[in-house]
């Protein structure tokens, strides 16, 4: 007999099913909700086994890209020179270089891949570390760039200790994990009294095209199979990741919710699904763009607020 489920979020037993599931390696996968804090998630979960096939090593390098505008990006390049002596820059790095000019943290990525953020971070003094699930891009970061680079999951590693690092950041991890709110808590502990977590994250049930395809397909009562493998155990609005950030020791200091320009958006389903999906993001991205909200990205600073001493 399997134990009652409980919301990540807020410990709550009563779910209703969302018109959407995954098949995958035999098995149902239903999108759920919350229905007392309006938490998404799959149930059931993946299997840690399941998780193991959906994470090898052709996930970091035969996976399909889902931006249409970067048909050939590579996870590791091999064999290539790079120059890793200035800082890479994306979104992560632009933000933390603009509001800490100068500040030389001790930084743990989650899901650093082969390196190539941590290497050039290193220009700037941090003293940089990383997490990765990947042995194949763990070993590669700790073998050509000479990295302090553990393999392995966040949610199971004992290889940071208390108040080791003042900076961590998950780039599109958080919805990966099968207990998001305890990888938190982690980081209240190996994060020092003040000490920042950022994540970067999707938010595609924050669009009002998806809350309006959820409703068409509930009338019609329908259900849609997803036509990828279950990534996401959950999928996060501003509300709710402020909820999980307040419950368990972090103050947000900054939410930014944009969305994606629609030549960026990945067009799955049938071509009336691709023609409505492309159709309403317009409307949406100038929407976000008036309001800054609504949108289908989430890049979330949150501070430590566990006391010193």
């Amino acid at each position: 007999m399997t134990s009652q489920r409980h919301c990540d979020l807020c410990g709550a037993t009563a779910f209703h099913a969302l018109p959407f599931y995954y098949l995958f390696d035999g098995q149902r996968l239903q999108g759920t909700q919350c229905d007392s804090c309006s938490l998404t998630f799959l149930d059931p979960q993946p299997t840690p086994a399941q998780l193991e096939k959906l994470y090898g090593k052709e996930y970091f390098t035969e996976r399909p890209n889902y931006d249409r505008t970067e048909k050939d990006k590579t996870f590791i390049e091999e064999g290539k020179s790079l120059n890793l002596s200035q800082v890479k820059e994306d979104k992560f790095t632009t933000y933390m270089q603009q509001h800490y000019p100068g500040r030389r943290f001790r930084y743990l990525e989650v899901g650093c891949g082969p390196g190539y953020t941590l290497k050039s971070l290193q220009a700037l003094g941090w003293e940089t570390h990383g997490l990765e699930i990947s042995e194949h891009a763990a070993d590669y970061a700790r073998r050509e760039l000479h990295l302090p680079v553990v393999t392995g999951n966040i949610e199971t590693t004992e290889d940071f200790h208390e108040n080791q690092f003042d900076l961590a950041y998950l780039g599109d991890v958080l919805e990966h994990l099968l207990s998001p709110a305890a990888a938190i808590r982690k980081f209240g502990r190996i994060l020092s009294p003040g000490g920042l977590l950022v994540l970067a994250l999707p938010s595609v049930t924050n669009l009002p095209s998806m809350r309006l395809g959820f409703a068409a397909y509930r009338a019609l009562g329908r259900q849609r199979r997803m036509d990828i493998p279950p990534y996401h155990l959950y999928e996060f609005t501003p509300t709710t990741i402020r909820k999980m950030l307040a419950q368990n020791g972090f103050s947000v200091v900054d939410l930014q919710n944009p969305v994606k320009p629609p030549q960026h958006i990945r067009l799955g389903g049938n071509p009336l699904e691709q023609a409505a999906k492309l159709g309403s993001q317009y409307p949406t991205y100038w929407l976000n763009k008036l309001t800054g909200r609504f949108g289908d990205r989430m890049f979330v600073v949150a501070k430590n607020e566990k006391a010193i001493g």
